[in-house]
This record gives C-alpha cells, sequence and structure tokens, in this order.
C-alpha cells in the first residue's frame, strides 16, 4: 500500500468521525486547527486507523498526542506498515 492509498483511507476515516466530505480535506490538514478535531475525535480516528490498518500501534493515545496533521498520520502509518513488513 503506497502513501497515496493510505492518505486516502485516513482521509475516509476522518471524515467518516468529524462527517466531513473527504475530498474537502487538503492533503496537508492540520488536525486540530484546520479540522477542528477534539481529543475525543482524533482518538477515535486513531483507533479508526489502528483498525483499518490492523496496526497494533504501541500506546496509542501518547501516539496521537503528538501528531498534528494529516502528513503525520500517513508518516506513522507508513512506519508501522513497513516495520510489520519485517517482522513477517
Amino acid at each position: 500500500m503506497d502513501s497515496v492509498e493510505i492518505r486516502g483511507k485516513v482521509k475516509e476515516i476522518i471524515a467518516s468521525v468529524a462527517n466531513l466530505d473527504a475530498k474537502k480535506i487538503a492533503d496537508d490538514a492540520n488536525l486540530r486547527s484546520d479540522l477542528n478535531l477534539d481529543s475525543l475525535s482524533l482518538l477515535e480516528i486513531g483507533v479508526d486507523v489502528d483498525f483499518a490498518f490492523k496496526l497494533a500501534i504501541p500506546d496509542l493515545e501518547n501516539q496521537l498526542a503528538q501528531l498534528q496533521t494529516l502528513p503525520q498520520v500517513v508518516d506513522l502509518v507508513e512506519k508501522l506498515l513497513s516495520e510489520k513488513a519485517l517482522v513477517a
């Protein structure tokens, strides 16, 4: 799965949780200031991302607290998917 596919899936998850149009979410969107997401929404997005990509994100809540932008979420998913592929 490449970064374009990952970004698209993450946008779909964000759109579903935040009741937004995925097509209107900018590729460089800031989760809090651009999309007005609160901590609870970010946690729900994190859980959904974790489930969708089957990541088993260690220390999910702390990982999410550090993420500010859509590219950071995509980078984290890519990193965890590549680590998972190395183990498999």
